[in-house]
């Protein structure tokens, strides 16, 4: 597919000089620049990079009513050697399709999404850091701009795509509470796809569960709350005998370009894997018996983060600190 030049508008009042690389705040420094194309009467067009700032919007935005907004999260590097890098942008732009189709929106062919990364990340190549353990979060979102109170799927949308310089999400192992009440996603609905209202959903449950010094949940089933799904940033793993037990990925649970990557590394290496159900029942058993040896969650802001304490009743499991 052919598309038309994108057109860069720098930003006469850059901050890059304000930016201090040695104290970041995860999402709450962003890039000079943006990358923003409109979809109307069947196609993406106006694409630009364009310096960052609000964007007008009517009231009645159906979006903003009917919840028709999904996103995406990546990743670029700084290298060693200087150059920078994105993680597997491919998959991105593949996921944030499915998500797209699902919520009854227009996909984005993946040259346009592919090629606004690219060009964000040129245009503002200065914002990724150099320090260890640092990097330029990405993130594209789509939402619905049709201005009707009419329920029925947005004939315009807007693709933006944003970034800001990234530390470590958790610098230490964090702990984690099994949720038992309150659900992510149900069979048949949402669960796997990113779409914005799947992290309202998880607010309140999060802020109870951070009230009692939980830095995350541990979502179960909707049906019998036996069975592990992912946490709220993140998908979940088990280490127990020396092999890697993960919840398979389906209609409840997203498909983690992470999690497929530790996956696909550990078969290289030789470690065994299995993706099938994970019982709360099985991880209690795997930690009295001292054959639970971690417990890890996989994400793109995230990366690879450690839980050291799962609670669950009224109790605490508390898990081997792994050796690295």
């Amino acid at each position: 597919m052919n598309i038309a030049p994108i057109k860069i508008i720098k930003n006469s009042a850059p901050s890059l000089h304000k930016f201090d690389s040695t104290n970041i705040k995860f999402g709450s420094t962003f890039t000079d620049h943006m990358f923003s194309a409109t979809y109307r009467d069947g196609e993406w067009t106006n694409l630009e990079v364009i310096p960052y700032g609000n964007i007008p919007m009517s009231p009645a935005l159906s979006a903003i009513h009917y919840g028709q907004a999904v996103f995406e999260g990546m990743k670029a590097y700084r290298g060693d050697d200087n150059c920078i890098r994105i993680f597997r942008p491919n998959e991105n732009a593949n996921r944030i399709n499915t998500s797209l189709e699902r919520l009854c929106m227009p996909t984005i062919p993946p040259e346009i999404f592919l090629s606004g990364i690219e060009a964000l990340v040129r245009t503002d190549a200065e914002w990724v850091p150099k320090e260890p353990n640092t990097s330029l979060y990405l993130r594209p979102f789509v939402f619905a701009t049709d201005s009707s109170l009419g329920v029925r799927p947005s004939t315009t949308y807007r693709f933006l795509i944003i970034a800001c310089p990234a530390g470590l999400y958790y610098p230490e192992p964090i702990k984690a509470r099994i949720e038992t009440q309150y659900v992510r996603s149900v069979p048949g609905g949402v669960g796997f796809a990113k779409a914005a209202g799947n992290y309202a959903a998880a607010l309140l449950p999060t802020e109870l569960a951070n009230k009692d010094d939980y830095q995350q949940l541990l979502w179960t089933d909707s049906a019998t709350h036996t069975r592990f799904e992912e946490s709220g940033t993140m998908n979940v793993m088990f280490v127990i005998d020396k092999k890697i037990v993960t919840p398979r990925a389906g209609d409840t649970i997203l498909k983690g370009i992470t999690r497929d990557s530790v996956l696909s590394i550990a078969h290289t290496m030789g470690i065994e894997v299995e993706e099938r159900d994970v019982t709360i029942e099985e991880i209690i058993a795997a930690s009295e018996n001292q054959t639970l040896e971690e417990v890890f969650g996989t994400g793109t802001a995230v990366t690879i983060s450690n839980i050291k304490t799962i609670g669950y009743k009224n109790k605490e499991i508390l898990l081997p600190t792994p050796s690295r």
